[in-house]
């Protein structure tokens, strides 16, 4: 049994969002990495329509992890 000084539907807010944050955070930085490397295959390649295309979820993808690591912070400040 939980005892009263806990909050058992916050910490199970807090770990389901941990973990669908984590997860989440690691797959598009994944994806951001592996963009990028397929970018530079692309350009040395000579497809530069391919890269570009590479290039751009590259860059839409590192700043979907500077969001969410700047959303964090302030959420973590906020409380």
């Amino acid at each position: 049994m939980i005892p009263a000084v806990v909050d058992g539907d916050a910490l199970v807010q807090v770990i389901w969002v941990s973990i669908v944050a984590g997860l989440g955070l690691t797959l598009v930085f994944s994806l951001a990495i592996a963009a990028g490397a397929r970018a530079g295959q692309a350009r040395r390649s000579g497809a530069p329509g391919e890269a570009l295309a590479w290039s751009v979820l590259t860059v839409v993808c590192g700043l979907l992890c500077m969001v969410a690591v700047a959303l964090g912070v302030v959420v973590m400040l906020s409380k």
